[in-house]
């Protein structure tokens, strides 16, 4: 019979959304053998990592769907959310082809766990953030995957630090007393403008993320459960088109979030080089309802940006305001 008094110690990491070849040349890693020993060597005890290491570096074909191991991924990720001894789940980075796995997951682990299991990342790793948020023994923390600390940081000695406090950081990070001390990752409340609106100070819940894979997946039936109602949505993305905005927008809006939700939070949207924010903005007039008018913040620490700062998925945040600026300020967050 197993010991339930264990108290989780293991890291998954995962990268279904994107192979991490580029990331070893760029880190300057000779193999997935020696980037694994630095995450470990750096990831304090007691905690474990666990990964399928095949699947870190699995080639992508887009002519041949992208990826040809998805049940080798769904075997991999459902693993993690079953083992009550996972800590964590943490993604390498973003990319694409993991929506699709999505409905091939049994999430009704988390229903039954004791202490909560984390997954970490962003972009193309919404859904499941989130998805894993709304349950009782789940939380999401929409922030940076690892490795992009990597390429954001300059020069590549200060990247690789980043890349070690990460690690360094996690289990008191994620331990939701008290925010650990760290030289290069952001821990500030998310912070922006107010441009429309009225906003009500108190407690919170903030649910979205990446514009884009949020609107593909909306007819999913477990993803009822991040319950919009009196929820902020936050949305951001990058590199789509206004036009392609305005399609996610309507998704949204036929799903009828936009009626339930408490307020709007914009996060970056751009291109290679144009900033999209405001042609966001002015398309929000033509999806939220005349009938309300739902305060609308934006920010620049929330998105494909950097420095990135962690946005808790469906937990209790405080919001605030002076003057014009509000914050989202959880128990991750380090006040200033």
């Amino acid at each position: 019979m197993k010991d339930r008094s264990r108290q989780p110690d293991r890291v998954h990491l995962m990268a279904h959304a994107s192979p991490i070849v580029n990331d070893l040349k760029h880190l300057k890693f000779a193999d997935t053998a020696e980037y694994l020993g630095f995450i470990r060597q750096n990831l304090p005890q007691p905690l474990r990592l666990t990964c399928a290491a095949r699947l870190l570096v699995a080639e992508e074909n887009e002519q041949r769907g992208g990826r040809r191991d998805d049940a080798a991924r769904v075997r991999d990720l459902q693993n993690a959310l079953d083992d009550p001894q996972t800590l964590a789940i943490v993604a390498a980075r973003g990319g694409a082809y993991l929506s699709r796995l999505l409905p091939d997951l049994d999430f009704s682990a988390l229903t039954k766990r004791e202490t909560p299991l984390w997954v970490l990342g962003f972009s193309e790793l919404t859904t499941l953030v989130n998805i894993v948020a709304g349950y009782r023994g789940g939380r999401g923390l929409y922030w940076l995957c690892p490795d992009y600390l990597g390429w954001k940081i300059r020069p590549l000695s200060a990247g690789l630090a980043a890349f070690a406090e990460f690690w360094q950081s996690l289990p008191t990070l994620l331990d939701n007393r008290q925010p650990p001390a760290t030289r290069y990752l952001d821990l500030s409340p998310i912070s922006g403008r107010l441009v429309s609106g009225v906003v009500e100070p108190g407690r919170v819940r903030v649910i979205g993320g990446c514009l884009s894979v949020l609107a593909a997946v909306l007819a999913g039936s477990w993803f009822r459960r991040l319950r919009p109602t009196n929820r902020w949505l936050a949305l951001e993305d990058i590199n789509e088109p206004p036009y392609r905005v305005d399609r996610h927008l309507a998704a949204l809006k036929v799903a009828g979030w936009f009626d339930k939700i408490a307020g709007v939070l914009i996060g970056d949207f751009h291109g290679d080089t144009d900033d999209a924010q405001s042609e966001v903005l002015e398309l929000l007039r033509y999806h939220l309802p005349r009938s309300r008018r739902l305060p609308i913040v934006v920010t620049r620490s929330f998105g494909h940006v950097w420095p990135m700062t962690p946005l808790p998925i469906n937990q209790p945040l405080a919001l605030a305001q002076r003057g014009r600026t509000v914050t989202f300020t959880g128990r991750i967050h380090r006040r200033g």
